[in-house]
């Protein structure tokens, strides 16, 4: 059941509570779908700890860091949603949202993201431990306080953007040692120059709908060049290299490189593509490559 709101809103239906177009909307706020998605590389982490160190399964550990981390991922996004509820309403892909599109009160979207987020540090301080706790409250600042505000103002946001993005794999390692030791530091920056081809790969898709909102979400504000598509062929390097990191560490065998080399090559070859073709098309194929190269890179590391 709907029911329709009075005044300047009329036009705006809003859920009645307990219906299920009510919880898909805070399904929405809390973006459920990349929430699980974030999850998956911190879970890989941990299972590759606990193979690394040797130390069983802990069953109701795996179960606070999955619904914690999840939880603080949701109220992330749900801070996200109040904040840029305005600029949602001018793009085509963000103006349904239920707080840009009226149907949730700014109130009741931040209610919500707020126990999200206190039971999400709360359940990673109590089944993990205080670091992963700590790393998940730098979580949520950064992404809420720091790279929403400056999406606006500058390109540079997507750097910072990147260390909230970095931390889950990290979170997972810091479950099983209790402490953010160097491999812990590694699997952050392999993360974080990650989700440069990824995430312009998605700006380079979306860069019409950014420029609606105000967004330059592209290296700079040129939008869609050769210059800002080379970017991506760049980064793309050095994730590739620094992918390889571990095996000088001796904490994975060369072994990995069979995983690593033809998974990085592909990835390098979509980058190029968008370089050499500068079309949609082509950054989306790129955006695939991504999401096929961290979760690839991380299971090669089991190689001893």
């Amino acid at each position: 059941m709907l029911q329709t709101l009075d005044n300047s809103t009329e036009h705006i239906v809003k859920p009645e509570p307990l219906s299920k177009a009510y919880f898909k909307d805070y399904f929405q706020l809390s973006k459920f779908r990349l929430s699980t998605t974030v999850v998956g590389t911190t879970l890989i982490a941990y299972f590759l700890g606990i193979y690394k160190i040797g130390i069983s399964v802990d069953w109701m550990l795996v179960f606070g860091l999955t619904v914690g981390g999840m939880f603080v991922t949701a109220a992330a996004n749900g801070f996200n949603q109040v904040y840029e509820k305005d600029e949602d309403k001018l793009m085509t892909r963000t103006q349904d949202r239920p707080v840009a599109n009226g149907r949730m009160s700014v109130n009741d979207a931040l209610v919500f993201s707020s126990v999200l987020g206190g039971l999400g540090l709360l359940m990673l301080a109590y089944f993990t431990n205080s670091a992963c706790a700590l790393l998940g409250l730098i979580s949520i600042f950064t992404y809420t306080l720091c790279y929403t505000p400056m999406k606006k103002n500058t390109p540079l946001a997507v750097f910072v953007g990147a260390i909230p993005g970095a931390l889950p794999p990290a979170i997972g390692w810091v479950a099983v040692t209790g402490h953010f030791d160097m491999i812990a530091w590694l699997l952050f920056v392999i993360q974080f120059f990650w989700q440069f081809p990824h995430f312009w790969a998605i700006a380079w898709i979306l860069e019409d709908d950014y420029r609606k909102a105000g967004y330059t979400l592209l290296p700079n504000y040129a939008g869609r060049t050769k210059r800002n598509a080379l970017q991506t062929v760049w980064y793309s390097m050095i994730l590739i290299v620094i992918s390889m990191y571990p095996i000088v560490l001796e904490f994975t065998s060369l072994y990995s490189l069979f995983v690593i080399l033809p998974i990085g090559g592909y990835l390098l070859f979509r980058a190029f593509m968008l370089y050499k073709k500068m079309t949609i098309e082509s950054a989306r194929s790129l955006m695939f490559a991504t999401l096929i190269y961290m979760p690839s890179v991380l299971l090669s590391y089991l190689f001893n």
